[in-house]
Parts: C-alpha cells; sequence; structure tokens
C-alpha cells in the first residue's frame, strides 16, 4: 500500500484541470484479486464503487479499477487503510463515461 493520499485536493486539482465537468475518482491497483477484494469489503460497508476498466490517463499495472462517485472517495481510502486492503493509487479524473456511446439515433 502507498503513503496516504490526500483525495480531496486531488479533486480540486482535476476539477481545476477539467472546469465545469463531473469529477469521478479511479482506486488503482496491481491485480484484479485486490480489486474485487476491495469491492467485496466497500460493499458490505455500504459503499456503491463499480468495477471499471483503467482509464487510459491512469498508470497502472492492471486493467481493472474502481469508479468511486467523488463523495464516496475519501470513504474508500479511509476503509481501505483500517482494513489494511492492497490498492496501488486512488486518482481524480474527469468523468470517462459517455452517455450517448453506443447511440445511433
Amino acid at each position: 500500500m502507498i503513503e496516504t493520499i490526500d483525495i480531496e485536493a486531488r479533486i480540486r486539482e482535476a476539477e481545476e484541470e477539467f472546469p465545469g465537468t463531473a469529477i469521478d475518482c479511479y482506486m488503482l491497483f496491481e491485480d484484479h484479486t485486490d480489486a474485487m477484494a476491495m469491492y467485496e469489503v466497500a460493499r458490505g460497508a455500504g459503499l456503491r464503487p463499480r468495477i471499471s476498466t483503467t482509464p487510459r490517463q491512469a498508470k497502472a499495472y492492471c486493467g481493472v479499477a474502481l469508479l468511486v462517485q467523488r463523495e464516496e472517495a475519501p470513504g474508500m481510502l479511509q476503509l481501505a487503510y483500517e482494513q489494511g486492503m492492497a490498492f496501488e493509487n486512488m486518482i481524480a479524473l474527469d468523468r470517462q463515461i459517455d452517455p450517448k456511446r453506443d447511440r445511433y439515433c
């Protein structure tokens, strides 16, 4: 596990870099086993992460990430630290999901 992350600062930086855009956070992992373990722990704690591919902007070993709503990001990190869950990093990016993707009309 890496040193303590100030996700609030990372969210502010992303808001400055991508003004007027929704910001999401991605928890990154070295392997899918760690990602799935964190997903189960988070869901059990009432958080709502989504399993996602790792965004291209992120530098990570594993292609699996957890997409975390910005409001839940501090809680995800706190839970990971308290439970000793293995993760590589958490980053804040502009929303990567295009709601119009695969719409042709």
